[in-house]
């Protein structure tokens, strides 16, 4: 099950232009770091510290959290959180996905 992580991770990263993906909160990327640790922080503190986002619950009780943060010359980031089946945080991924359109 564990080699199922990587996969489900690429396919959201290459869906995040659809519209039922796309990330409802926008958060500076420090904020991001700071509060996001791998293995320790739980859903619980990641709600209280930034707020809700979009997210999406597997089978597996795994569940993905997204959020978006200001990347360089009006591009947007996506800062993509994996939560295990107990809560934790097990993986983030993140990277500029996108440009804001003026």
């Amino acid at each position: 099950m564990k080699w199922l992580v990587l996969p489900v991770l690429t396919l959201l990263a290459a869906c995040s232009g659809t519209r039922a993906l796309q990330a409802s909160k926008n958060v500076p990327y420090a904020t991001l770091e700071q509060t996001v640790q791998t293995g320790s922080s739980t859903r619980e503190q990641v709600r209280a510290a930034l707020g809700e986002s979009t997210s999406i619950r597997f089978d597996s009780g795994n569940e993905v959290w997204m959020y978006t943060y200001p990347a360089a010359a009006g591009a947007r980031g996506e800062y993509v959180i994996l939560f295990d089946g107990d809560g934790v945080v097990k993986k983030v991924r993140s990277g500029e996905v996108y440009r804001v359109q003026k």
